[in-house]
């Protein structure tokens, strides 16, 4: 009786440990697939990015309302921490519903306060375009994250952590490239990807 007892004991806890590394394998599957399509929309919406170009785009002067198309990156504080935010049109519209859409949309993205967690969430709109995303309705790109940093550079290779297409500064030109670090708070994965911009316009003197 004794030697069956602890056979049976050495059988349900080596059950029971197959079981939760089977468990802990199926959230790690789930949340690297969760990480690659969140990651995959981004560099998809950059890729499919939509351009005014001259001379349908014209230089803006000091009352001009601001061109609809422009590629608007800043910071954001969100519980005193900076993180990106990141506001342009593109052809990648998520068609959804019934009778989907097609055209032009203003994609944005933006870190979400939910209280007990931080969260990065993407809005798509159609023509009117809005102020700001809402985040009552936009979807969740990434849960619960501790870092959000876009990066942009030049063509000479030159970065910065914002950008306006409306400044002068950058000579109204778009970036050339795009850096992608996305930080999850609690496995303390960190990702990163860059995307190459396939459009940009003259510079603007």
């Amino acid at each position: 009786m004794v030697i069956f007892s602890v056979t049976l004991l050495t059988l349900f806890s080596s059950f029971r440990a197959f079981l939760t590394s089977g468990s802990l394998v199926s959230d790690e599957i789930t949340q690297t697939e969760q990480l690659r399509m969140g990651l995959k929309r981004i560099v998809l919406d950059l890729e499919n990015i939509f351009i005014v170009e001259v001379p349908r785009h014209s230089k803006p002067s000091y009352n001009s309302d601001p061109d609809e198309y422009r590629f608007q990156a800043s910071l954001s504080q969100v519980k005193g921490n900076p993180f990106s935010r990141l506001s342009f049109t593109s052809l990648n519209h998520a068609k959804i519903g019934l009778n989907p859409i097609d055209g032009v949309a203003r994609i944005e993205y933006y870190v979400h306060d939910h209280g007990d967690r931080l969260d990065l969430r993407r809005s798509d709109r159609l023509p009117p375009y809005p102020d700001a995303g809402d985040p009552c309705s936009d979807p969740i790109l990434f849960k619960d994250i501790s870092e959000f940093t876009l990066t942009y550079e030049n063509l000479a290779g030159e970065a910065s952590d914002t950008w306006d297409s409306e400044s002068k500064e950058v000579h109204f030109m778009f970036p050339d490239r795009v850096k992608i670090r996305v930080g999850l708070k609690a496995s303390g994965r960190i990702i990163e990807t860059a995307v190459t911009l396939p459009v940009n316009r003259q510079a603007i003197q």
